[in-house]
């Protein structure tokens, strides 16, 4: 089946926002920035653009920020991965946080695409999400898992296909699913916040989207990974030296 927006293209895109500052893993980074740090022997970033590859993702928008001359010496235009990559750079001494970076990349966005963090390791294959996106007719889907608080806090509630609840800073046994790190965002609903103050975040718009019962949820198939803390970045080492360090995602994970 093949993918088609309303304008008629078949490219899938995604923006990883990846300028932050990285301060929870920056005993192991030291002055590399999260993108660049090591993961069973090769940079974070090589295995987010192997899995958005694999997913027929083609088009790849870089926020950078801190670190931004590094990334961009390693990753070039993409080709080695597969993908065309362009970047939208912001001043790493006034950082927009990750929803003021999505504002300020909106030019190189097409009129959907996808959203994903700097440190997240999501192996499945996102095409059944953008499927279920364009079919929902939503402005914006919230991946998630049913997390139970097993690998991190839960942060969400979701009823009859949509997230009703979330928050960053959710109380024990106040929800049970958790944000598995892939948005599907309309550049309409990033416009809403052109003019906005910085820094931004990106919880801001996901709860605004919720309180007006906009946001659509996809139950990701599999547990996510994730390097922003050094238990994070261990277990994912761990994992990908135990499975291969060119392990391939697959619909199961």
């Amino acid at each position: 089946m093949a993918l088609r927006s309303e304008a008629g293209s078949t490219r899938l895109q995604a923006a990883i926002l990846c300028g932050g500052l990285g301060t929870r893993i920056r005993a192991i980074a030291r002055d590399r920035p999260k993108s660049l740090l090591p993961v069973a022997g090769r940079p974070f970033i090589d295995y987010q653009l192997d899995l958005l590859a694999q997913s027929d993702v083609r088009d790849v928008v870089l926020c950078v920020g801190v670190g931004a001359e590094a990334i961009e010496r390693y990753v070039g235009d993409g080709r080695r991965w597969g993908v065309r990559v362009a970047y939208s750079r912001e001043p790493p001494e006034a950082l927009l946080g990750t929803g003021g970076a999505l504002v300020n990349a909106r030019e190189l966005l097409r009129e959907w695409c996808f959203v994903m963090y700097g440190d997240s390791y999501l192996p499945a294959d996102y095409r059944p999400m953008a499927r279920a996106f364009l079919e929902s007719g939503a402005p914006a889907m919230m991946s998630v898992f049913r997390n139970q608080g097993r690998w991190d806090s839960s942060n969400a509630r979701v009823e009859r296909g949509r997230v009703v609840f979330y928050s960053k800073s959710a109380a024990p046994g106040e929800a049970e699913w958790i944000d598995w790190g892939l948005l599907a965002l309309r550049r309409e609903v990033i416009g809403r916040y052109v003019g906005a103050r910085t820094p931004l975040d990106l919880s801001v718009m996901l709860r605004d989207l919720v309180a007006a019962g906009e946001l659509a949820a996809w139950v990701a198939p599999t547990r996510f990974y994730e390097i922003g803390k050094p238990e994070g970045w261990e277990e994912l080492d761990r994992y990908l030296r135990e499975n291969g360090a060119d392990h391939r995602a697959s619909p199961a994970g």
